[in-house]
């Protein structure tokens, strides 16, 4: 387990920038914290607030927030690319002592510098002496036991075992060194007056020796009352608003992504094009599962847009019509009229069917991409399969104007034909496209081996299509997929993240 690149070019520019800084929490997971598996909380001296932003835009760390309001005073949240790994670093700063509850952090502790002085390294990081760390956790730990959303969390057993090895690994007493208790209560008396010696050293050892629920509780109760002076909210308040985040959290666990962090700089609809079997689903997959593990994401289908109100009836009627008028699909008048000989003309009622059929899917794709548009307004990012470009001529584009005798010359056809297309004109513009790109013989092979597998002419018919797609002013990355899928999605990343 080794340092994300990112991480360690951050570390260096604090150093050579003297910023004055600790990792004051869970510093017995450091190891795992660096490598990028958990968010880095760094404490940062807030005189040289200014620097380290300066320092967080020149690596290329993008600030973010919460989408729904769960943004606390000097806390800010930065994510950036580790380029190397593919691995996107998080980094909780804080500059003040921010703590409580997980959901509410309903109190300012003003023990920055108790923390920020005499710091020590470990895995190149600063940290703060064992008995300053001490003090937070027991703080952190026993106000956790006042919330009954953290008490049903630490009921769970990994939960639990967790707790109690950090708090062996922090009373361990080094060799020549003093027993970090012994610390902590000394520094709990200086730097929070108001916190009686007595009562925190029963949380201490409640902490550190087998202790029932109940008493933590209760010496958990006591110990809030004791710092209500450092509340940022009445306590009334305060309970609100845990409740009003519990409620949010257990409502998006039910119904969406509880990631609810977006970039300061905003959202973005990056749409992903490409012919059959160049790894679109996969590599989408791939995509929305690393973003969903701290950001905002969502992913959509535009070639196969969910029905409105208005074409939900329609549509529900769609395979029946497929069976009964089959040459009046897509697919089959694209074949058609890509022949070099055009020997079968669709029947004038199969024609009007299909000019019916691709203004409904016109009228789905725009409703689809202006929610999406909206979204990624307000701050989601939007993973996009496929996108209709501009022009004539290509797939999830305008068919009627594509194919003028499968719309008919009469009134009503040119009708439809022009509503079609402005419906397609009204479709925003992606903010960035990712075109993929993979050798014929390469799609055909892969189309032969995958489960939804589709006609060889038709895979293609299809890959000569979508050669040479126009989006207009939205910039293209091409990428090329029949390298291995670890590169590929790496090097997908690295292009989405640069649309960010």
């Amino acid at each position: 387990m080794s340092m994300l690149a990112k991480v360690h070019e951050l570390l260096e520019a604090m150093a050579r920038e003297r910023v004055r800084y600790c990792h004051w929490k869970s510093n017995f997971v450091l190891a795992q914290t660096v490598a990028g598996e958990t968010d880095i909380d760094v404490l940062v001296d807030r005189s040289q607030a200014v620097t380290f932003r300066r320092l967080m835009a020149e690596l290329r760390f993008h600030p973010a927030g919460s989408m729904k309001g769960r943004n606390f005073p000097s806390v800010e949240h930065y994510y950036a690319l580790d380029e190397p790994s593919g691995v996107l670093a998080h980094v909780h700063v804080y500059f003040r002592v921010m703590t409580g509850e997980s959901l509410a952090k309903n109190y300012h502790l003003p023990i920055e510098e108790m923390l920020l002085k005499d710091t020590r390294e470990v895995e190149s990081v600063r940290v703060p002496t064992p008995g300053a760390e001490l003090v937070v956790f027991t703080i952190r730990m026993m106000l956790k036991h006042t919330a009954l959303v953290e008490l049903l969390l630490m009921a769970r057993g990994k939960t639990r075992r967790q707790l109690v090895e950090e708090a062996s690994w922090l009373t361990q007493r080094a060799p020549g060194a003093g027993d970090p208790r012994e610390e902590a209560v000394a520094l709990a008396r200086t730097w929070l007056p108001a916190l009686d010696p007595e009562l925190f050293s029963a949380c201490l050892k409640a902490l550190t020796t087998p202790t029932s629920m109940g008493r933590r509780v209760l010496l958990g109760r006591r110990l809030r009352r004791q710092l209500r002076g450092y509340s940022r909210h009445g306590a009334w308040r305060a309970r609100l608003s845990g409740v009003s985040a519990f409620a949010s959290l257990f409502w998006h666990r039910i119904f969406g992504s509880l990631r609810d962090k977006s970039l300061v700089s905003g959202g973005a609809v990056i749409a992903f094009v490409g012919p059959e079997a160049s790894g679109k689903s996969t590599l989408l997959a791939a995509l929305n599962h690393w973003l969903d593990e701290d950001l905002a994401v969502t992913r959509l289908h535009a070639g196969k847009p969910p029905s409105t109100l208005l074409t939900l009836l329609p549509n529900l009627a769609v395979p029946l019509l497929r069976r009964l008028f089959p040459a009046a699909r897509t697919t089959h008048i694209e074949a058609e009229y890509a022949a070099p000989e055009r020997l079968e003309r669709p029947a004038s009622g199969q024609s009007l069917l299909f000019a019916v059929r691709s203004v409904l899917l016109a009228y789905d794709r725009r409703s689809l991409l202006v929610r999406a548009f909206r979204q990624a307004a307000n701050g989601t990012i939007v993973l996009c399969d496929r996108y209709p470009p501009q022009g004539v001529g290509a797939p999830d584009g305008p068919q009627l104007s594509r194919f003028p005798e499968a719309a008919g010359g009469s009134a009503a056809r040119r009708a439809l034909a022009n509503l079609e297309a402005r419906l397609y004109r009204e479709i925003p513009p992606p903010d960035m496209v990712v075109q993929l790109a993979v050798p014929l013989e390469v799609a055909v092979q892969r189309n032969a081996t995958r489960g939804k597998r589709e006609p060889e002419d038709y895979v293609r018919l299809r890959h000569s299509l979508i050669a040479n797609l126009d989006f207009g002013t939205a910039p293209v990355k091409r990428l090329l997929t029949d390298k291995p899928v670890a590169e590929t999605v790496l090097e997908a990343k690295r292009a989405l993240w640069s649309a960010l």
